[in-house]
Parts: structure tokens; C-alpha cells; sequence
């Protein structure tokens, strides 16, 4: 039996490389000891990447990493290392770059195949034991590699220099769009996109569908400017609709899945992000506006009570940063019921007056709930019946579908739940801050607000006590509570000078004023290289053996840090009045208004931070003390994100909207100030 002793995991505080410590393979973590070991020995490297809520990943680990025969081939020609792409952002990135020169596809597991100098002569992403249809068995792969690299090393060589070189140089054509004005019209934009439409569905393209929830922000965001036109902005909302209805939203707990396996948003891709949780939240709180439904507000306060109650760590106040698809091996398990299931769970939780159990046939097919199921062996995976919308949202219907739920609920806490990750990450918890105060803003029901406001200030708490470190180097950011502070990553920096920014205007406390520059100063010095930003610091340029390659402004997994980056020195310029701060970045954002034109779909946060002209940009000036004030609270959710609030304690009850340059508009109390400015309810447009 092949000696475990030598898989190097087990003393790993990440939950994914916990996951593998018992395999036969002779894993290393990634670091020094595995790197000199490849060089040593001259072996080629076996990099697999993943995470622990990831269902393929299991896939691949049980028909193959668990496997005696495949273990001992992959430790007598390969050097094999484990890698958490959650614990080590910047090499998952790296590699899904190679993996899309190699395949022109991407995702996890991430299976790369390395020269001992780290330069890639193979990536690929899940590979099945036994060959399936197109698919190459994973020994068979394994074997073909292992040759090319004995037999053909010279030209195994070549490929992986030319892959490092088509890596470094980039994939995004440098061509330009020609478009008029400062960027196209929100409409323009949508118009190109016209030909990607899920007329029936809602959403664009076909399946996987992502939920793209940057996108549907800057859509809804331009909405309520009252820009946009009538037929974009109504597929805008049933698409937002339809994701809510469907099952990539959790119907019993709230939430969203990663994505949809098929086109009708039924069938999802299991596994719960927190940063999906965090771009839904803003998104819905923004929608709440304009689409006021109990739909849009349950997806809000649901959402907050599942981040609450499953996602929270109690004790130190930093959310975990994943759910697993699977529960007690199979993949959906508790997310799902069978119709038997289903209707034990009402009669049992039924309300007194047995209004589950007298409606069980309607409620069955308002969730969608069939003997046969619409997933594996007979699961239902719940959804909200769209052909019965007329007749579902009317407040005695909807009473009934909450009701259903609690039952739901209160039935799948007695399951075995799937594994959570209980990691914190930096980027992804300041994501989550900038969500609440998204919330906290926009949404104008009180019990989701104080809810909202009661995360908010737990998670503000904790994320600094969990990931600010003081070094000999002066603060640094800890990327995760699993590993020691390390390099420098763009995401943790842009994320946390955004919720600065937000702690900022929703507390008036000057601190977080300062740290918002002091930050922006810091990401423009370090990470800002001829028009490009890295994705990790220059001071930690030589830390790592893989380049530090350029950070896309594409959104992948979450929107991108880089647009981010953009929309955030945009507003700081007018919060400090300081011009020069978009000089810096003057290079960047035209690279960036290129990249963003040849994908507008896949770039939301980058349509958000470059649709305005400069002038749209305003600082609200006003007294600090309006922040204790109801009417306040209840008015700021009328000013969208080109607006920034700045306190003052010394100028009275005076306030001013001014630009970069000059004061604008000017007035005294509160009073006055929401009787000039409030504006009349935003509508799309016929033009």
C-alpha cells in the first residue's frame, strides 16, 4: 500500500487541502520545499487547484486522487502539489489564464501540467478516470504528458515558453472600439447585446448561465437614472425576475448558487459563494426601488437570515467564504425534496389552521414539485412557477408560499447539512461590507435595514480585528485566516478602500476617510504599472516564481477589482476635490474602456464605473449630525453611487453638491435640502 506518510497536508489549516491529507498521492502544499524538489529531481509538475465547495473537485479526488494505481503514477513522475485558489488567488489566476491558451476553457478543478521552472506545457481542468465521450481518461493524459516530457523535452520546452510568453503578453486584442462621446449610451450598449437575449427565460446566452450580477447592477443602476429604454428595461427585470424565481436562487433559505446548469435558471450548480451573496444583495437593494416586490425584498431579508444563521462566525464576526454542493456524498442533497418530502415537511410544520395541508396540490405546483422530479432520482429542486406568477403574488398567495417555506426550512435543519468552509477572505468579506451598506441605503423596509445594519456592524468589527496586521513593512492586509499575511493582493486593497469609503458615508467617522486615501495612494504606487494594475503588489514583485501578471477588468468569479478600483478613485476625486487623483489612472481607464466594449456582458463593474461623464460625478456636503436623523436615513437611497456623501460638523445645518472644481447647489436644514432634491419616481424610457 502506498506509504500516506508522505502526503505533506496534513498539517494545513485550509479546508480543501484538509480535504486531500488522506490520499495516497504524495501531495505538497504549494511553497519552497516542492518547488526545490521538481528542480531536484528534474520532474515535471502536477498542479491541481481547487476548492472545498467545489462538487467536481470531489469528483475528480475520489475517482482519482483516492485511487491507488493513479497515486502511484502521479508520485513516481510528477511532483504533486495542492492548491486552495481561495488561499492563493493570484497562481489560480495565473493558470486558468494557460488553461484558456490550452483548451479555450477555464474552471475547477484546475489541472496544470509544469515545467520545474513553473512555465506550463499542459493545463487542463477535470479529467474523468475511465474515458467518456470526448473526454480523455486522466491516465491516459497522464501517461502521454510523462512521454512528451521524457521523450520530446526540447519541444515540451519550447511550448511552455511560448505559453509564458502568450500569458504575459495578454489575451484582450489590443484594438480599440470606436465609439462618440466619453462612452456609448447605456442603450447602445444593451442594443449590442440584443442578439444574446433569453427571450423566454430572461438572462443572456445559453446554459451555464452565471448570474452576472454586476451587470444586471449597472442595468438597474441606469434604470433609475430613467435612461434607459422600455423593452431593455423589462427584460432587465424578468431576467432579475426569473433568477429569483428559479433554482439558482434557494427557495427554503435564501441565497444564490453559482450558476445554472440549464437555460431556465432550474437546475443549479450547487455550491453558495459569499461573494455571489454580496453582489446579490446590492444588486436586489437597488432593484427595491424600482421593483418594489415581495419577491425582491423576501431575496434581500431571506438572504440576510441565511448569512446570519449559516455563514456568520459567531464568535470572531467575519463571514465564511463558501457552502459545499454536496451533503453526505451526493451532490444537491439538501437543497432538494422529493414530492413525498415535500409534503411531509407541510403536513408536519403545517400553520393551525392547515392551510399547507388544504392548498398541498396548489403549493405543489407553485414549487414546481413532480413524482418524477427535475433533478437526479426523483429531487425536485425548488422553484417559483413563472406561469402561475398572476396568481402567485397576491398577498394571501404569498402568505401561503412563506408559510410553505418555514415548513421547508424548519424540515431541512433536521438534514445533514453540507460542509462550510469556515475560512474567512479579506476581499470577499469588505465585498460584503460595501453589500450592507448597500442595503442600509437603498432599501427602505426597516426590519431589512436593522437587519442589514446588525451584520454591518459585527462584520466591521471583525474584519478589521481578523485582517489588519501590523509588520515590520507597516500594516498589511491578511488575505485569509488560514495562512499568515503574505503577499500583497490587488483585490484585498481595492475591496477594503471601497468599504472606507462606505463606512465613511454611512458613520461620518474620519477615520475611515483617511484610510480610503492612504489605501488609494498605496494601490496606485504599487499595483499600477503603465496603464495596468497588477494583481500583486510590486514591493512583492520577486515573491513568488510565476509572474505577477496583469489583473483583468472582466468580471469572473466576482466583479472585478480593477473597475472597482476606476468607479472608487472616481468618486474620491470629488470627496477630496483633488483632480490629479484621475490623472493617475487617466491610462487605465482608457485600456479599461476597451477591454470593457469588447465584452460589455461580462464586464458590469466596468460599465458601472466608466458610463458617466466626469461631471456626473457630485460630493454632497452636509452636516454630520443628519446621519442620526430618520428622514436622512430614509432619503440617501436617492442618490446612486456618482454621488458622495462628505459630513461636516462646523458649518451649522448648511449643505452643498459641488463637482471636482466648483459648488453647484447650496442650501440650509434638512428641510430644504429634501424638498430641492427630491426627485420624481424614476421610470424607463419610450425612446
Amino acid at each position: 500500500m502506498t506509504d500516506i506518510g508522505f502526503n505533506r497536508l496534513k498539517d494545513e489549516e485550509s479546508t480543501y487541502l484538509k480535504q486531500h491529507k488522506d490520499n495516497p498521492v504524495h501531495w505538497y502544499a504549494w511553497g519552497p520545499e516542492a518547488l526545490t524538489k521538481a528542480k531536484e529531481d528534474n520532474k515535471p509538475i502536477f498542479l491541481s487547484i481547487g476548492y472545498s465547495s467545489c462538487h467536481w473537485c470531489h469528483v475528480m479526488a475520489e475517482e482519482s486522487f483516492c485511487d491507488e494505481e493513479t497515486a502511484k503514477y502521479l508520485n513516481e513522475h510528477f511532483i504533486n502539489i495542492k492548491v486552495d485558489r481561495e488561499e492563493h488567488p493570484d497562481i489560480d489566476n495565473y493558470y486558468q489564464q494557460a488553461c484558456q491558451l490550452f483548451t479555450n476553457g477555464g474552471g475547477w478543478p484546475l489541472s496544470a501540467f509544469l515545467m520545474p521552472n513553473l512555465r506550463p506545457y499542459f493545463v487542463g481542468t477535470y479529467f474523468p478516470k475511465e474515458a467518456k465521450g470526448k473526454s480523455t481518461a486522466f491516465k491516459d493524459v497522464l501517461k502521454e504528458l510523462v512521454r512528451a516530457y521524457n521523450e520530446e523535452v526540447e519541444t515540451v520546452t519550447e511550448n511552455s515558453n511560448k505559453a509564458f510568453e502568450a500569458i504575459e503578453k495578454g489575451f484582450i486584442s489590443p484594438e480599440k472600439v470606436d465609439f462618440q462621446g466619453h462612452f456609448p449610451h447605456p442603450n447602445s450598449v444593451m442594443d449590442v447585446l440584443e442578439q444574446f437575449k433569453d427571450n423566454e427565460n430572461g438572462g443572456f446566452g445559453e446554459a451555464p448561465k452565471f448570474p452576472q450580477l454586476a451587470f444586471y447592477e449597472w442595468a438597474i443602476e441606469q434604470m433609475l437614472e430613467g435612461v434607459v429604454k422600455k423593452e431593455h428595461g423589462e427584460h432587465i427585470i424578468k431576467s432579475i425576475e426569473r433568477m429569483l424565481m428559479g433554482g439558482i436562487y434557494d427557495q427554503v433559505r435564501g441565497g444564490m448558487h453559482r450558476y445554472s446548469t440549464d437555460n431556465n435558471w432550474t437546475v443549479p450548480h450547487f455550491e453558495k459563494m459569499l461573494y455571489d451573496q454580496a453582489g446579490l444583495l446590492k444588486l436586489l437593494a437597488k432593484t427595491s426601488m424600482l421593483y418594489p416586490s415581495p419577491l425582491i425584498f423576501d431575496g434581500i431579508f431571506n438572504t440576510l437570515e441565511y448569512l446570519k444563521a449559516e455563514m456568520l462566525n459567531e464568535e470572531e464576526n467575519f463571514f465564511f467564504s463558501a457552502q459545499d454542493a454536496d451533503s453526505e456524498g451526493v451532490e444537491g442533497l439538501y437543497f432538494t425534496y422529493t414530492q413525498q418530502e415535500f409534503e411531509d415537511a407541510l403536513g408536519r410544520f403545517d400553520t393551525e389552521d392547515e392551510a399547507l395541508t388544504k392548498n398541498m396540490e396548489k403549493l405543489k405546483e407553485w414549487f414546481g414539485v413532480t413524482e418524477k422530479g427535475n433533478f437526479d432520482s426523483g429531487l425536485n429542486v425548488l422553484t417559483i412557477n413563472n406561469q402561475k406568477a398572476q396568481e402567485i403574488f397576491t398577498p394571501e398567495s404569498w402568505d401561503l408560499i412563506r408559510n410553505a417555506k418555514k415548513a421547508l426550512l424548519n424540515e431541512r435543519k433536521l438534514r445533514i447539512p453540507p460542509m462550510t468552509d469556515n475560512k474567512g477572505i479579506a476581499s470577499w468579506n469588505f465585498h460584503m461590507i460595501s453589500a450592507l451598506s448597500d442595503v442600509m441605503q437603498f432599501t427602505q423596509i426597516p426590519a431589512i435595514r436593522s437587519a442589514a445594519s446588525t451584520l454591518f456592524n459585527r462584520i466591521v468589527e471583525g474584519t478589521y480585528k481578523k485582517f489588519l496586521e501590523t509588520t515590520p513593512k507597516g500594516m498589511r492586509l491578511r488575505h485569509t485566516t488560514t495562512r499568515p499575511v503574505g503577499v500583497s493582493l490587488l483585490e484585498d486593497y481595492v475591496f477594503f478602500a471601497e468599504a472606507q469609503l462606505r463606512i465613511y458615508e454611512l458613520s461620518g467617522n474620519t477615520v475611515f476617510k483617511e484610510n480610503l486615501k492612504d489605501t488609494l495612494g498605496f494601490i496606485i504606487k504599487d499595483f499600477l504599472v503603465d496603464g495596468r494594475l497588477k494583481s500583486r503588489a510590486i514591493r512583492d514583485q520577486d515573491a513568488e516564481l510565476y509572474p505577477n501578471q496583469d489583473f483583468t477588468s472582466f468580471d469572473q468569479s466576482f466583479r472585478s477589482p480593477v473597475s472597482t478600483l476606476i468607479q472608487l478613485v472616481r468618486r474620491s476625486s470629488v470627496l477630496f476635490g483633488e483632480v490629479d487623483m484621475l490623472e493617475d489612472i487617466k491610462e487605465l481607464m482608457e485600456n479599461v474602456t476597451h477591454d470593457v466594449l469588447k465584452n460589455p456582458a461580462g464586464s458590469g463593474e466596468g460599465l458601472r464605473a466608466l458610463s458617466y461623464p466626469a461631471n456626473a460625478y457630485k460630493v454632497i456636503k452636509c452636516p454630520k449630525a443628519w446621519l442620526t436623523n430618520q428622514e436622512f436615513a430614509g432619503f440617501i437611497c436617492y442618490f446612486l453611487p456618482r454621488f458622495v456623501f462628505d459630513f461636516h460638523e462646523d458649518k451649522g445645518e448648511r449643505w452643498e453638491i459641488c463637482g471636482t472644481n466648483e459648488c453647484e447647489m447650496t442650501g440650509e436644514g434638512l428641510d430644504h435640502f429634501i424638498e430641492t432634491l427630491k426627485p420624481n419616481q424614476p421610470q424607463a424610457t419610450n425612446e
